[in-house]
């Protein structure tokens, strides 16, 4: 196998397939990308047996093949050449690397102890465009938790219904959940769990549209050339839809920069694992914030609000109001209470028109 390469179109290429590369695994094929000949351009594949990305580079082919290379050393390889072409020629186990008067022999492992790629194929042409994709998952992303042993809070909700989909996370203490308007067409689900991983993996992409398909083991994404691939999950989700409230009386808009900035201040002296801060509404207009739990003093901070309700005080972990704040793009959010022991719920106002509903809902500190 003998191919010559340009430097800029297979840089990009390895940095997107490096999200499911395993450098610290206990399979060591796993940590090597997998590179095939086809008619003009080069099929490049990466797996950890639970994603795997497929894509594929414009190539000169002199002769046809499959090699391995080790997907750190040959990214970092690429990215240090000074000429824009390089070449790639098999010899036994190794492969010699040439660009100018640089020349490198790395040692790789047969090919065929790649993994078997999973063979799926698209079933219908249900697409959604990638941007609207991306957005979604980014605004249920940081609900999801870190470090519960229940993988089914591991990973987000995706519901395909006809003419909508709705993306859910929730990681026991805090629900998002966003709703849009999806093309026409047959789903080819109903619903299914992304993990965490596959949900990071759609940031690298930036193709127009992304075409759906499942079949009974694995999910299929096609985006242009690429094609990333998920096992399927197979655990059952949170019946979260009980815990949504859309008609709490008392509801305060505040402007989001200045609640964001306000937030960081007051929660430098909350507890730093609890990080609660105390939420006061107060019926003339006022907010004042106010941090608890840390015992050697405390912050509070005042902003005006517009406020439709009696006083209320509400107590919530700051650092989940501020993962909500950090995602949005708005002048003013809304919070919707009913009282200190009822879930409190957040809603951007004038938010993306992309999107039909996004709601974030928190369940009540106790203090």
């Amino acid at each position: 196998m003998e191919v010559t390469l340009q430097r800029n179109l297979i840089s990009s290429e390895l940095s997107i397939l490096q999200g499911v590369v395993e450098h610290r695994g206990t399979i060591p094929i796993l940590s090597s990308i997998l590179m095939e000949t086809m008619p003009d351009r080069v099929r490049l594949t990466a797996t950890d047996l639970d994603l795997t990305i497929l894509t594929e580079c414009a190539a000169v082919v002199h002769s046809e093949g499959r090699m391995t290379l080790e997907s750190k050393i040959f990214q970092n390889l690429v990215g240090h050449l000074q000429s824009d072409e390089f070449s790639l020629r098999l010899d036994d186990d190794s492969v010699e690397m040439s660009s100018g008067r640089f020349t490198s022999r790395m040692s790789v492992v047969d090919p065929t102890e790649f993994p078997t790629v999973p063979s799926i194929e698209a079933k219908g042409d249900y697409s959604l465009p990638l941007d609207l994709l991306k957005l979604m998952l980014r605004r249920v992303e940081f609900a999801i938790t870190k470090d519960d042993p229940k993988f089914q809070l591991n990973g987000a909700l995706i519901k395909l219904l006809p003419g909508e989909i709705e993306v859910a996370a929730t990681d026991g203490h805090r629900l998002a959940v966003v709703r849009a308007q999806a093309p026409a067409g047959e789903p080819p689900f109903q619903q299914q769990l992304f993990p965490r991983k596959l949900l990071t993996e759609f940031s690298r992409f930036s193709d127009e549209s992304v075409v759906i398909g499942i079949d009974e083991n694995h999910l299929g994404f096609w985006m242009g050339d690429r094609t990333l691939i998920s096992r399927i999950v197979d655990l059952r989700f949170p019946q979260y839809e009980k815990v949504i409230v859309r008609d709490h009386p008392f509801k305060a808009r505040v402007n989001r920069v200045e609640l964001l900035s306000s937030l960081r201040r007051v929660s430098l002296m909350a507890n730093e694992k609890a990080k609660g801060v105390r939420f006061a509404f107060d019926s003339s207009g006022e907010l004042t914030l106010r941090s608890f739990g840390y015992d050697r003093g405390e912050a509070h901070e005042m902003l005006s609000v517009l406020y439709q309700g009696d006083s209320i005080e509400v107590s919530l972990n700051a650092a989940y109001v501020i993962d909500f704040l950090q995602v949005l793009d708005v002048e003013t959010v809304e919070f919707q209470m009913k009282s200190s022991k009822n879930q409190t719920v957040l809603v951007p106002v004038d938010d993306d028109p992309r999107l039909e509903e996004y709601i974030y809902i928190l369940m009540p500190m106790r203090v």
